[in-house]
């Protein structure tokens, strides 16, 4: 396994720290790191961890994923000579689900509501589903009395609540093998977030996912497609899928390594049309060894189409639908260091298409967007 790691020697993890581990599809990644002035994130720790990683809402290799765990903890805190004593844990798309609920409470007189009343609200309105349990959940929106739609119903006073809410649930599987390791290493206080939902509330501001937000985040194996509004989801799906299978093809057609395959996918230029003579030189066993553009980019193209493909059906099994003039945000490794990647997935989607990165910060690159994202939750929610 392959470990990078980043730290300010000599540091210690102060009261203000917090760590994070992101579950990647294919690298565990451990943050720590504080709020930083100007509501930024000051990153004074990174320990990634290669895996085999997941698919299919299970892990490809479950007898390693302890070991790999293992790993990334006891790396991390050798590395920065601190104990890790809480983590803020990612929870991937493929191991969740979606569902939003209205409710409507009406109380006997006019009341000013509190928080109780809140959390009254939402506990009415949420199911309950064999082997899955709440992560997450947050509003879609608030309505007060028949008409007066809020952003937040704290502290007003009204004789009716109205709502859209929405709950990101779990599997109890994942939660609970990841909480059985992590209580092997002594780290007892655990918390759980959805990372695609933790992205929502860190890569766009209030106004934007008021208008709706289309996100897509394209992993190296694994693509999460949510639809979100207000501090909520409306929708949320994912397919294994990503570009590491991009590699994959062109290892498999072109009949060379995964790693040179890898090597020619950083190469990889979409935006302009090669003529027959063109080619990408890769090295191949110390030698100079041309390859086809023409041929190499119509294996990426082909992947990306694929791709496009299980967007579209995540865009036609959803149960709520979003305005067409709306753009896609991608993020995530998968796609997004492919030159003019994007562009033949906006053709293929016929929409325009965004790169999306974590603002103001030292690892502002998409690949980054999980893990700074559920970062910047747990340092909110300290």
């Amino acid at each position: 396994m392959v470990c990078e790691k980043i730290f300010l020697h000599g540091e210690d993890m102060a009261k203000s720290d917090v760590a994070i581990l992101d579950f990647g599809s294919q690298k565990l990644t451990i943050l720590i790191g504080q709020k930083d002035v100007n509501n930024t994130i000051n990153v004074k720790a990174k320990y990634c961890e290669n895996y085999e990683g997941f698919m299919d809402g299970e892990f490809i290799e479950p007898k390693n994923l302890e070991k790999a765990i293992f790993h990334c903890i006891q790396g991390a805190q050798r590395v920065c000579d601190v104990k890790i004593s809480s983590l803020t844990i990612g929870v991937p798309t493929e191991f969740c689900f979606c569902k939003c609920f209205t409710n409507t409470q009406t109380f006997l007189k006019p009341k000013r509501i509190t928080k109780r009343d809140v959390d009254e609200f939402f506990t009415e309105a949420k199911a309950e589903y064999p082997n899955f349990s709440v992560i997450n959940q947050d509003s879609i929106y608030y309505v007060l009395g028949d008409n007066i739609k809020v952003k937040n119903p704290l502290f007003q006073v009204e004789s009716k609540i109205s709502g859209c809410l929405s709950f990101i649930y779990a599997k109890n599987s994942f939660l609970v093998k990841v909480s059985n390791i992590l209580n092997k290493l002594g780290i007892f206080k655990l918390n759980f977030v959805s990372s695609i939902y933790a992205q929502s509330l860190y890569l766009f501001d209030e106004e934007e996912r008021d208008r709706y937000v289309l996100l897509v985040d394209c992993g190296y194996i694994t693509t999460s497609v949510a639809l979100i509004r207000g501090r909520g989801m409306l929708n949320l799906s994912s397919f294994s899928l990503g570009g590491g299978y991009i590699s994959a093809d062109l290892s498999k057609c072109l009949k060379i390594s995964f790693q040179s395959a890898e090597e020619l996918q950083r190469k990889i230029v979409l935006c302009i049309e090669p003529d027959e003579n063109d080619v990408y030189d890769i090295m191949v066993d110390g030698q100079v060894i041309p390859i086809s553009m023409k041929v190499a980019n119509a294996i990426v193209e082909s992947r990306i189409e694929m791709i496009a493909q299980g967007i579209k059906k995540c865009f036609n099994l959803w149960q709520y639908n979003f305005p067409d003039f709306i753009s896609i945000n991608l993020t995530g490794g998968g796609l997004t260091f492919i030159k003019g990647g994007k562009n033949i997935l906006s053709k293929l989607l016929g929409k325009n298409v965004l790169i999306t990165s974590v603002p103001h910060s030292q690892h502002n690159k998409p690949n980054f967007s999980s893990a700074m994202s559920i970062l910047n939750y747990a340092i909110k929610n300290k």
